[in-house]
């Protein structure tokens, strides 16, 4: 792209109006002004000035072992259909990703981890169960260990 913002006897650096990327980034720094989607963004810090997003989706709690359970992402997740035995699987672990789970059935909500994964002190695949109405916060600490927040004994 060629500078053709005059400055003085040089050029100005180019601005983009718009920028579509698909893959990985990597910059060491950038600043957007407006809307920036992305579908992954890794980065020692993030600031923003503005409205922070996060996906959200609703799902119905399925199944009755980790196997079959209804699968959730990353971001919020309202689920509907929990019967005391219904579930849902939260993706494979990786560090600081985060599930917010919504559980807004009338009975509770059996939330397993990823095949191998483990959520607070339970055993690795043991489903961790929430209330009905409830909400929790699930963080991973590493690539094989989900924490609720608050911590509750489990």
């Amino acid at each position: 792209m060629p500078n053709t913002q005059a400055i003085g006897v040089a050029y100005a650096d180019p601005e983009f109006q718009s920028v579509s990327v698909t893959g990985a980034v990597s910059a060491a720094s950038a600043s957007v002004s407006g809307a920036l989607t992305a579908g992954s963004v890794s980065s020692a810090s993030v600031t923003a000035s503005g409205n922070l997003f996060i996906k959200s989706a609703t799902v119905a709690a399925t199944g009755s072992v980790q196997g079959d359970a209804a699968a959730v992402t990353s971001g919020f997740t309202l689920v509907s259909a929990a019967d005391g035995t219904k579930g849902v699987v939260l993706p494979a672990a990786a560090a600081g990703l985060v599930c917010i789970i919504k559980n807004n059935a009338a009975a509770a909500l059996k939330i397993y981890p990823a095949s191998g994964d483990a959520i607070n002190a339970l055993s690795a695949n043991a489903a961790y169960s929430i209330t009905n109405l409830t909400s929790t916060v699930l963080v991973a600490y590493d690539s094989t260990t989900w924490y609720s927040i608050p911590l509750v004994a489990s």
